[in-house]
């Protein structure tokens, strides 16, 4: 894993703990970006721990490995969709999210490991659909099609993030079986 930067080292020790839980709501929403997505579940994460979030660019930036201006841009635009609302330093979710409607109602899950790694963010979020149905144990089938609808993405997309989880080791097993009129993908996350 040779493109790793230096991890993000926590403040406190709540950080290292931090599990974030992306709601299908949020994750298949068409109106936000993949960056917006994760921002804000880690929003929904420390909604249900302290009621809101408190952190600043800087410090979301460095836990999840993006810009400090990329945050701040994304809290923005998440403010203005109506999302999130600020109170002087907090960050507060709103319902809003709640309204996108979804058949699938699986919520994903991103160990530290993986939300402080240095790449794609849209990787991050296919590496908590590979490993939302099989939690590392079982291998994962679904189509490139399906994956695609579950992240509002394009399936050359998955197929280049699912290239990238293989190749920087956050996937044990990744093979692709050509039939007669179809391919189908079979992927087994790592555990952490």
């Amino acid at each position: 894993m040779g493109n790793e930067l230096a991890p993000y080292k926590p403040n406190i020790a709540f950080d290292k703990k931090l599990t974030i839980i992306v709601p299908s709501q949020i994750l298949s929403n068409q109106e936000l970006s993949f960056n917006e997505k994760l921002i804000l579940a880690l929003d929904f994460t420390l909604s249900k721990k302290k009621g809101y979030n408190q952190f600043s660019n800087a410090r979301v930036g460095l836990l999840l490995h993006l810009h400090q201006n990329i945050v701040s841009y994304c809290r923005k635009n998440l403010v203005s969709l109506g999302y999130l609302k600020k109170e002087k330093s907090k960050f507060i979710l709103t319902d809003k999210f709640k309204e996108n409607t979804v058949c699938d109602f699986r919520d994903i899950i991103l160990p530290y490991q993986v939300y402080n790694f240095k790449m794609n963010t849209g990787a991050k979020l296919l590496w908590g659909e590979y490993n939302s149905m099989k939690k590392g144990k079982k291998a994962y089938f679904a189509s490139r099609e399906y994956s695609a609808n579950r992240l509002n993405c394009s399936v050359e997309s998955i197929s280049n993030w699912t290239k990238q989880l293989f190749e920087m080791g956050f996937l044990k097993h990744y093979e692709v079986i050509s039939g007669y009129e179809k391919k189908i993908k079979i992927v087994m996350t790592k555990e952490f």
